[in-house]
């Protein structure tokens, strides 16, 4: 008894079938491949009898371009689509925004109509595209095999298959878990010219120059410990408010207190006193019974004792305002902005800062005494198309 024929004998019985009824149609299904061919067959066979292509949206050409092409075989378009579509973007992030300094609203207009072209373009020659390249490839096949058979299996070897489209599919996962991957390293690093040194504040001076000063510290500021305290024995030596320099902060307080509060009592400076060996010997009175000051011989050669130094206090450097404009990789875009910002009329500096991945040159503009110059120094700096971050010093 004869063994049953296997699915590759139906295969080719079907294919001998129709290649006999109609051979067109034949050959259009071995090309086609197994997927979606009712639906390409039935717009083909229209355009046959019509004489040309017309325009029929195809919704996977247009949303996956790249990939419909390179599954139906159309390599060449693929390869033209990619680099139109990454020459027109280079067009108008590099020469556009180099030369014609498109404000940011004219430039992603721009960039989503370029975007819709890429969509649209495709999706609606997509279908003419490929009957175009499957007529093209029949007529290679018919010229090179004896039979519409032997044409039609040449047709299927280069056809795209199951196996094909499951490549795709795991090659389009591995990619988009790349680009995460990438997208969340970058996100994750550290800035470009981040230091984490403290910032200095600049003070202004006489003429361009500017002069860094860094912030005030506990160390920074002197000072000098008071008098001793006076031995159980000895009174201690007095100062008199005509002595005494309180610091530079407190006296807005002190004056307004020295306004209210009554006249002080003129006194006579106190002295050190030498007190004599019969008094030493004697007890010392409780506080509250306190000696007279008649029982005590008070020397009139006796030195009267130094004040203590006041203490200084650096004075904190002016308020100001910066504006930070840009931090560049090559120093000549730093220069050609810090030309731009000078051309201007606009104060500007230069500076060059370590980071994680180099040095960076620093390009800010400023100081400016108060918010309200520094705002309308921003907007200046924005129409020029460059960065502008207000910053306080």
């Amino acid at each position: 008894m004869p063994a049953p024929p296997s699915l590759e004998d139906h295969s080719t019985i079907r294919l001998a079938q129709s290649a006999a009824n109609n051979p067109t149609a034949a050959l259009y299904r071995a090309a086609l491949g197994p997927l979606n061919t009712q639906h390409y067959l039935a717009h083909f066979e229209r355009f046959d009898a019509a004489g040309r292509a017309s325009l029929v949206w195809n919704t996977a050409a247009g949303l996956c371009t790249v990939n419909w092409l390179a599954f139906r075989g159309l390599w060449g378009a693929a390869l033209v689509y990619l680099a139109a579509a990454e020459g027109l973007a280079l067009l108008v992030l590099g020469v556009g925004r180099q030369y014609l300094h498109w404000p940011l609203g004219v430039e992603m207009g721009v960039l989503g109509s370029l975007l819709m072209l890429s969509i649209l373009v495709p999706g609606l020659y997509g279908n003419a595209l490929l009957h175009a390249d499957i007529r093209r490839r029949m007529a290679s096949a018919v010229t090179d095999a004896h039979t519409v058979r032997e044409a039609c299996e040449a047709l299927e070897r280069q056809a795209p298959t199951q196996r094909r489209l499951k490549a795709f599919f795991l090659g389009n996962a591995l990619l988009g878990v790349l680009l995460l991957a990438v997208a969340a390293f970058i996100w994750t690093s550290e800035p470009a010219g981040t230091d984490a040194r403290p910032a200095q504040a600049v003070v202004p001076m006489q003429g361009d120059a500017t002069v860094p000063v860094l912030p005030l510290t506990p160390a920074d500021v002197s000072t000098t410990p008071g008098p001793e305290p006076a031995s159980p024995g000895e009174p201690s030596a007095a100062v008199t408010p005509a002595e005494r320099v309180p610091p530079a902060q407190d006296q807005p307080v002190q004056e307004a207190a020295a306004q209210s509060a009554p006249e002080p009592i003129q006194t006579r400076p106190s002295v050190a006193v030498e007190t004599p060996p019969a008094v030493l010997s004697a007890p010392v009175p409780k506080p509250s019974q306190p000696a007279s000051r008649a029982a005590v011989a008070v020397p009139e050669t006796a030195p009267a004792r130094t004040p203590p130094p006041p203490i200084l206090v650096k004075p904190s450097p002016a308020v100001s305002h910066g504006i930070n404009v840009g931090l560049f990789a090559e120093e000549a875009n730093a220069i050609k902005v810090h030309t731009q910002l000078t051309e201007a009329g606009l104060p500007a500096t230069m500076q060059t800062v370590e980071g994680t991945r180099g040095p960076r040159t620093r390009v800010r503009a400023g100081p400016f005494p108060d918010r309200a110059s520094a705002d309308a120094a921003a907007q200046r700096i924005r129409a020029m198309g460059l960065e502008a971050q207000i910053y306080r010093q």
